[in-house]
């Protein structure tokens, strides 16, 4: 989000290892049985970002 505030490029590429990461660790916690709440809360905030940046 900071990046997208400071108008910094290429965002597109950042939202995508974001996002990657992201349910990367969400598959680990689901094989652990561990919560997901706040993992799940921010993949859906990176995509929301995503879709703002591509909006541009």
């Amino acid at each position: 989000m900071k990046s997208y505030i400071n108008g910094e490029v290429p965002l597109n590429d950042k939202a995508d290892v974001l996002k990657f990461e992201i349910g990367r660790q969400l598959v680990n916690c689901n094989a652990r049985n561990e919560p997901t709440a706040d993992l799940e809360y921010l993949y859906d905030t990176a995509e929301w970002l995503q879709s703002k940046i591509l909006e541009e």
